[in-house]
């Protein structure tokens, strides 16, 4: 299973809550790459020569790390993909090496979030400068605004929380995000659910 969506969507959250319930891995790209690099597989190797001079890691080294990640034994009985594949070309060749290695994809969760609803849980968002915690000035609000609760520390708002920020990369991913979606939607798999529900809806509905 795979479970896409825009940022702010509690892709993370709903991926480990769907994996949990199943007894699976929940696996992310990031933390694939992070694990390999920490490896010195060689294919990390070759996507730190990439990201060391500010290029993007082809898909075919990150198709290769995550082939690494899905022969591992935790995968036996199943996986949950968080955020992956993120435009149809992996989504096409990861098609092929699910294929290849015999374990298909059953279904892709889209998570549905209005850019409205994106805009407002991002760019409330606030950062702790002392120990890193994120709050919300709305839906997770610190009892002095400005002032983290668990330290004392100054709230700020991160540069990528801004909504210029936001507005730049959801116009990246809406399009590159539709074709992707619409390459599960003509093979069945596509099952779109309302972010906007709590996480034990969300997960309910995934797995129904």
């Amino acid at each position: 299973m795979a479970v896409l969506g825009p940022p702010g969507s509690g892709r993370d959250t709903v991926a480990s809550a769907i994996a949990e319930r199943l007894g699976v891995p929940c696996i992310s790209l990031a933390n694939v790459v992070q694990a390999d690099i920490s490896a010195r597989t060689p294919a990390a190797l070759q996507a730190v020569k990439y990201m060391n001079a500010g290029r993007l890691v082809p898909d075919h080294v990150l198709l290769s790390m995550i082939r690494n990640r899905l022969t591992q034994p935790d995968v036996a009985e199943g996986f949950v993909l968080d955020g992956f594949p993120n435009h149809v070309v992996t989504a096409v060749a990861l098609d092929a090496l699910l294929s290849y290695l015999g374990t298909p994809l059953d279904r892709a969760i889209d998570l549905v979030l209005p850019d409205t609803e994106v805009l407002r849980r991002l760019t409330g968002r606030r950062t702790c400068r002392g120990c890193g915690r994120t709050w919300h000035t709305e839906l997770a609000a610190p009892a002095h605004q400005g002032v983290c609760d668990r330290c004392g520390g100054e709230l700020f708002q991160r540069p990528d929380d801004s909504s210029h920020s936001i507005t730049a990369g959801l116009q990246s991913y809406r399009p590159a995000a539709a074709v992707t979606l619409n390459h599960y939607r003509a093979s069945g798999k596509l099952i779109s659910i309302d972010a906007t529900l709590t996480p034990v809806e969300i997960t309910t509905g995934a797995l129904a």
